[in-house]
């Protein structure tokens, strides 16, 4: 690895680890530069500023989720429910050891101010791409007179899903999804069968 690209990975290292612990909005480029070693030139060499540091900290985040997550796959014998409850069971295991992507993008989601403009749209397009992800997964799991469409909407229901049993698994200490899972893979299955 070359020497630009180790203190690149050693400032958005030290950025992801100072959102854990103040949150993004108290994390200062100062901050960052104590916590990494390097100096202010080198974060300033690498990213326009903080909102677009931690824009890229989500993304790099996600990526390398990407290629940690069991495949989604379906098979002929594969059911609705079954295969929502593996795709919403693979999704609540990773909330114990949060991505940096997940709680970063969590913390300025609702954010609409100017300040981190860059860091919630790319939470945004990661979000997107999960849910284009699960849609394409949906098509092929759900019966053939069931629209497009209605994988778009499911797929939406399930990282909206998502995002309640993030807030969920940091607001109770014993945190259970599993039997949310089951109710919720349930019901999509006993909606999409009923209108097959």
């Amino acid at each position: 690895m070359a020497p630009t690209e180790r203190s690149r990975d050693r400032i958005m290292a030290a950025a992801s680890e100072l959102a854990k612990e103040r949150g993004v909005a108290g994390a200062t480029i100062a901050q960052v530069c104590q916590r990494s070693g390097l100096p202010v030139s080198s974060v300033y060499w690498h990213f326009e500023d903080k909102d677009h540091l931690f824009a890229e900290v989500i993304r790099t985040s996600f990526a390398r989720w990407l290629v940690t997550v069991p495949r989604w796959e379906v098979t002929a014998d594969t059911t609705i429910e079954e295969g929502l409850r593996r795709v919403l069971g693979q999704s609540s295991r990773t909330f114990t050891d949060m991505p940096a992507f997940l709680r970063i993008g969590m913390q300025v989601l609702l954010d609409t101010g100017e300040q981190n403009v860059k860091t919630r749209e790319a939470y945004l397009q990661v979000r997107e791409q999960v849910g284009h992800m699960i849609a394409a997964w949906m098509g092929d799991l759900l019966p053939e007179n069931v629209g497009t469409r209605t994988a778009e909407d499911l797929a939406g229901l399930v990282v909206a899903f998502s995002d309640g049993m993030v807030v969920g698994s940091q607001v109770y200490p014993s945190w259970e999804p599993d039997e949310y899972v089951t109710l919720l893979a349930g019901t999509i299955a006993s909606a999409i069968e009923s209108r097959s």
